[in-house]
């Protein structure tokens, strides 16, 4: 079975005028995306098509979570991702996806938003994935990084060649 024909609409057979699609988006789904930086995402994209005679818009709206490790202690953190996108569709001779404007050859008849709802995910994703307090870390974690801090901080052991640059910059 093709898990990434859910994710395909076929707008030839559509009359002009809005059309709305649910679409998931699981581990699943990215599973299919060998090189997609998270995996554990669980919630909806609303798809919203406005069709014309000419022109067709295209309204992505996520809505989901996202667990992953605490960049500051490793342990599991939830999460939630909302992020919207619009994508204008135009015809044309030939097929063209860029990012905000796709414009779509003559033998076209579906559109694939999946790599669209891929980079949407993706791009909802905070850059840094931490608890929202620090006291929802975990203490044992935090406690050891502290230590290792302290451990670095004597300065005794510089290597020689370190020694003689630290002479240069004075």
């Amino acid at each position: 079975m093709d898990l990434m024909a859910d994710y395909r609409i076929p707008f030839v057979g559509l009359k002009p005028g809005k059309h709305e699609f649910q679409m998931r988006v699981d581990p699943e789904f990215f599973a299919c995306f060998p090189y997609s930086d998270v995996d554990q995402v669980h919630g909806e994209v609303h798809v919203e098509l406005d069709k014309l005679d000419t022109t067709m818009t295209l309204r992505l709206d996520l809505d989901a979570k996202l667990t992953a490790p605490c960049d500051r202690c490793l342990d599991d953190v939830n999460i939630p991702l909302t992020s919207s996108d619009r994508i204008s569709i135009r015809f044309g001779d030939d097929t063209v996806l860029e990012d905000d404007l796709w414009i779509l050859g003559s033998k076209e008849y579906e559109l694939d938003v999946a790599h669209a709802i891929f980079q949407l995910v993706h791009l909802a994703k905070p850059s840094r994935v931490i608890h929202e307090q620090e006291t929802d870390c975990d203490l044992s974690m935090t406690e050891w990084q502290d230590d290792s801090a302290e451990d670095g901080e004597d300065g005794d052991d510089i290597d020689p060649r370190w020694a003689a640059l630290k002479r240069l910059d004075n």
